[in-house]
């Protein structure tokens, strides 16, 4: 189990409310781009997590929705603890791209979902799972983005490099 995950359990394993807010202030800290979006951790499992972004001043587009690449932000958030949570300590991860399609506004806060099924990581490393993601608006339960974020998993070595990295 990753320190990440180990870490979410035991803040929230008292507490869930406070355990979460404790969890999001962490995760913003270790990973300080996602401040931009301040992502409100709902739940981490293996093979699914849940964030919360706030349609905020600073995530609004000219329009005055949730700017899209504010939501991609938060569907890379849960992409990232998902990974955190599922992948093996002997294993390591990390990201290849994003593709997401824009499929309506969004007026509102939203709920960022990644999902994976057990089937997509039972194979020898290295290898690349498609992590399935999607915005819904919380109001409504509207879809508004969709898509994948594709990410290699190799074996750890003792350096802490990959196998496949060069020295």
């Amino acid at each position: 189990m990753s320190e990440t995950y180990a870490l979410y359990r035991r803040l929230t394993s008292k507490s869930a409310g406070l355990g979460r807010i404790a969890f999001s202030a962490a995760y913003m800290l270790k990973v300080p781009y996602f401040r931009t979006v301040r992502p409100m951790v709902q739940s981490i499992e293996p093979h699914r997590a849940v964030v919360r972004i706030r349609r905020r001043w600073s995530t609004k587009n000219h329009i005055g929705t949730l700017h899209a690449i504010a939501v991609a932000n938060g569907l890379e958030a849960a992409m990232g603890l998902l990974s955190e949570a599922t992948v093996p300590d002997h294993q390591r991860w990390i990201p290849k791209g994003i593709h997401l399609d824009y499929l309506a506004k969004t007026p509102g806060d939203v709920e960022c979902l990644a999902e994976t099924s057990p089937e997509d990581w039972a194979q020898t490393p290295p290898f690349q799972i498609d992590v399935r993601v999607s915005a819904r608006l919380i109001s409504d339960g509207t879809t508004v983005v969709e898509g994948t974020i594709p990410i290699h998993v190799s074996e750890r070595t003792r350096s802490g490099r990959t196998a496949t990295q060069p020295a």
